[in-house]
């Protein structure tokens, strides 16, 4: 095993090993992201608004599709991440091996589910006719690489709970200047249209599958997938599931009021539809890193949950609390400085920019309250809390969210409107969860004295 790819967070110094973690999440969620932000530059400068608009009504369905295997990875990262800290290598090379055999047969039914149903969803959302081809050529080619992006995740979650993030880290960086290339032969140099699109982001997600198994089958590793292993231990897959499960459903639900957002959005135009899928690529930059210190929060957690090291637990969530709210507000004063510049890079129609820095400007400078809901949440996740994480993510940002998008569409009916029901529906959020992870650390601190 070698140092530099694996990291015990159960000993000594918190905040180097924790920085020394999330750094290669943080810089693969940014390169992740370039999977569906150069897609968006391509789409924004080399195609028209209609193009634009497709990619941006397919988004919420993908992430709603893949969304429950995405928590279930979380699952068997924490499931993982317990055994390791108690020492058990059999139990956790079980909880990955069991969780991508699930994953891939259950991606095969969603691919097959989605190709099927997409037109029919799309306009149950309401998306303009106008769209609607375009958007379902999109998803559909998209879908293809679903089984391979779950197996990546699941994979990619067993790495990380023994403190490996580079090797997923390595595998996005390659895949994501690929994704660039691919953009560029398939929508300039070949002209297919937003089918050029997905089809690059299927080549590379399927690619990225490939090269994290390889990097996984090492046989240094603390954990090592082989082909022999794969096959379902179904008690340890319900320990799986019991937290993989509430996450997926909350990350469902939280897309499914995203869903509501977007059917609101919808009866604003193309535009409009427009602005807002600009505004998610643009967001994503600030999301997509906060969304790293939730995963290191899982993975610090769990780990010292299986070590019984539960002050360690609250020393490292509150220093992760602090840097994450002080690296989200940087990211939010260079935005807020110069957000004409950036929002341009991504979208040449100078309409659709305006509409897109009416939202931004109304949520980004409440972004800081995102990452402590985030890390919190994902401690107490990493602690075996996912049923709690799920019931606070339901209440505000799913009833909530969706009261206040009734509420303020009747009584306003104006797209700073409908972003103002973000910052809001956070700090519900971040509120329960701070409650919540102070009673549960106090309970668990008493009970170890």
């Amino acid at each position: 095993m070698k140092r530099s790819r694996t990291i015990d967070m159960t000993k000594g110094p918190i905040f180097g090993p924790l920085v020394r973690f999330m750094l290669p999440l943080i810089g693969g969620s940014i390169f992740q992201q370039l999977y569906n932000t150069v897609d968006f530059i391509f789409v924004g400068n080399c195609l028209d608004q209609t193009a634009a608009a497709a990619v941006g009504a397919s988004a919420t369905l993908i992430t709603c599709t893949i969304g429950l295997f995405s928590g279930i990875s979380v699952g068997t990262s924490v499931v993982a991440a317990q055994a390791i800290g108690a020492g058990n290598r059999e139990r956790a090379e079980k909880a990955l091996h069991s969780s991508v055999t699930f994953g891939l047969v259950g991606g095969l039914l969603l691919m097959t589910l989605g190709i099927l149903f997409a037109p029919a969803l799309l306009r149950l959302l309401r998306t303009p006719e106008t769209v609607i081809p375009q958007a379902v050529t999109y998803i559909r080619i998209y879908l293809i690489s679903i089984p391979m992006l779950i197996f990546y995740n699941m994979v990619s979650g067993g790495l990380r709970s023994y403190g490996d993030s580079r090797s997923p880290f390595l595998v996005l960086v390659i895949c994501g200047l690929l994704n660039v290339v691919l953009d560029a032969v398939f929508i300039v140099w070949i002209p297919m249209g937003v089918a050029g699109v997905a089809i690059a982001t299927t080549i590379t997600q399927s690619l990225s599958a490939i090269l994290v198994a390889i990097l996984a089958s090492r046989k240094d590793n603390v954990l090592r997938l082989s082909a022999r292993k794969l096959g379902i231990d179904f008690r340890v897959l319900g320990n799986v599931l019991r937290i993989g499960l509430p996450t997926g459903i909350q990350t469902v639900i939280v897309t499914f009021s995203n869903v509501m957002v977007q059917y609101y959005i919808n009866d604003f135009g193309e535009t409009a539809v427009a602005a807002f899928a600009t505004y998610y690529k643009v967001e994503n930059f600030i999301y997509l890193p906060i969304m790293a210190f939730g995963q290191a929060s899982t993975t610090f957690a769990g780990q010292n949950t299986g070590a019984g090291q539960y002050r360690r637990i609250l020393r490292g969530t509150v220093i992760q609390a602090v840097f994450g709210a002080a690296v989200v507000g940087v990211l939010v004063i260079i935005f807020v400085s110069f957000p004409r510049s950036i929002v341009s890079l991504l979208m040449k129609d100078q309409n659709v920019v305006t509409h897109t820095l009416m939202i931004a400007l109304v949520s980004f400078p409440f972004y800081s309250v995102y990452p402590i809901l985030e890390i919190t949440g994902g401690a107490l996740r990493g602690m075996g809390k996912a049923l709690t994480s799920m019931i606070v993510i339901i209440l505000n940002q799913c009833v909530l969210r969706i009261a206040l998008l009734a509420v303020f569409s009747a009584k306003f009916h104006t797209i700073r409107s409908l972003a103002a029901v973000y910052p809001i529906t956070w700090a519900g959020a971040a509120l329960c969860f701070v409650v919540i992870f102070a009673f549960e650390m106090r309970k668990r601190l008493r009970s170890a004295e």
